[in-house]
C-alpha cells in the first residue's frame, strides 16, 4: 500500500503520533479514531488527528477564564493574558462564547466556529485543526459563533465533555489554552470546566460587587468533587483597577471563596482603544501589555505551585 491508503498497526499509528502506544491506544478510543477497533489505521485519518511533522509537543496547561456575572472582562483578560503568554509560549484561546467578542475582534467574515467540532445531537465534525486561525506568531484562535447558544441541553451522557474531546487532537501542540467562558452557568460552562485544569476569575472593581461569586464557587466545587478533581482554583483577578480606598474591601470578600491575585489589572484606554481598532495590544500600548504580562507570569508561577 501507498500514500494514503497505507495501513499502520498500532505500534506503527503511534509512532506517527510522537505519543506512548499506552497514550495512544487512550486517544484513539476515546476519539473514535478509525481503525481503533481492528488496529489497522490509514494515514489519512492519522493525518486528520495528529500532525506528523518533527514540531514539539507539550502537555498543555488549559485555563478557563470565567465569572457568571456579565460585565468583568472576562474577555478582556482572555485576550491579553493569552497574548502575554504567546510572547514566549504556543497559546491557544478558545472562544467558549456565543457573543464571540473575542472572534470578532480579529475575524471579520462568517468562519466555521467551535460549534462544528462537538459532534452535538449527532452532528457531523469537523476537526478542530481545521478551523484554528494564527493571530500573530505563537498565538492561535478557536472562533466562536452565537450557534453555540444551542448548547443548553445535555442528550448523552458525554454532553459534558464535547469539548474536552474537541480539543484532544490539539492539547500536545500548545503550551496553555485559554478558554473565554460565556457569563452564565449551564452546559457551556461545565462543558469548559470538566475541560479545564485551572481556573481564574475576572471581578471587575468598579462594579464593587460579589454576586454570583457564591454560586459559581458551589459550582465548581460540585465539578470538582464529582466529575474534574484535577481542576484547581488560580484565584480571582481584580480587573479595571483604579486603586479606590472604597474597594479595599473587596479583596477580603472575595477571599471567603477564591484566593486573590497579587498582580490587578489597571483600567487604561488603550484597552477599548485596541479592541476598536481591532488590533493586539502590542501594537498599542506595550505598558499595559507590561500589566499583562506580569500577570502571566503570576498565573505561571501558580500553575507550578499547584503541579508540584
Amino acid at each position: 500500500m501507498s500514500g494514503s491508503n497505507k495501513e499502520y498497526s498500532w505500534e506503527e499509528a503511534a509512532s506517527f503520533a510522537k505519543l506512548s502506544l499506552e497514550k495512544f491506544k487512550e486517544k484513539a478510543e476515546g476519539l473514535k479514531i478509525p481503525g481503533w477497533k481492528t488496529g489497522k489505521f490509514k494515514l489519512n485519518n492519522l493525518e486528520k488527528y495528529f500532525d506528523g511533522s518533527e514540531s514539539d509537543e507539550f502537555d498543555s496547561h488549559i485555563i478557563a477564564i470565567s465569572n457568571q456575572k456579565g460585565g468583568e472582562g472576562k474577555t478582556t483578560i482572555s485576550l491579553y493574558l493569552a497574548e502575554a503568554l504567546s510572547q514566549d509560549h504556543k497559546v491557544l484561546l478558545v472562544d467558549w462564547d456565543p457573543q464571540a467578542n473575542a472572534t470578532q475582534l480579529f475575524l471579520k467574515e462568517d468562519t466555521p466556529s467551535i460549534m462544528e467540532c462537538l459532534g452535538y445531537r449527532g452532528r457531523k465534525k469537523k476537526s478542530i485543526a481545521d478551523i484554528i486561525h494564527n493571530i500573530a506568531g505563537n498565538f492561535d484562535l478557536v472562533p466562536s459563533a452565537l450557534e453555540l447558544a444551542n448548547l443548553t441541553t445535555p442528550y448523552e451522557r458525554d454532553d459534558f465533555e464535547l469539548l474536552k474531546e474537541a480539543l484532544l487532537p490539539v492539547r500536545s501542540k500548545y503550551e496553555y489554552i485559554i478558554i473565554d467562558c460565556p457569563p452564565s452557568l449551564g452546559l457551556i460552562l461545565e462543558n469548559a470546566l470538566l475541560c479545564a485544569d485551572f481556573i481564574l476569575v475576572p471581578i471587575q472593581t468598579r462594579a464593587f460587587s460579589l454576586q454570583g461569586i457564591k454560586d459559581l464557587h458551589e459550582t465548581i466545587t460540585k465539578i470538582q468533587k464529582k466529575a474534574n478533581p484535577r481542576l484547581k482554583l488560580l484565584g480571582a483577578i481584580l480587573n479595571q483597577y483604579e486603586g479606590q480606598k472604597a474597594l479595599s474591601g473587596l479583596a477580603e470578600g472575595i477571599k471567603k471563596y477564591f484566593p486573590v491575585f497579587e498582580t490587578v489589572i489597571y483600567r487604561r484606554e488603550s484597552i477599548p482603544q485596541a479592541q476598536a481598532k481591532m488590533s493586539l495590544l502590542s501594537k498599542i500600548d506595550n505598558v499595559t501589555l507590561k500589566n499583562f504580562k506580569e500577570l502571566a507570569s503570576e498565573v505561571k508561577e501558580r500553575i507550578h505551585v499547584e503541579k508540584n
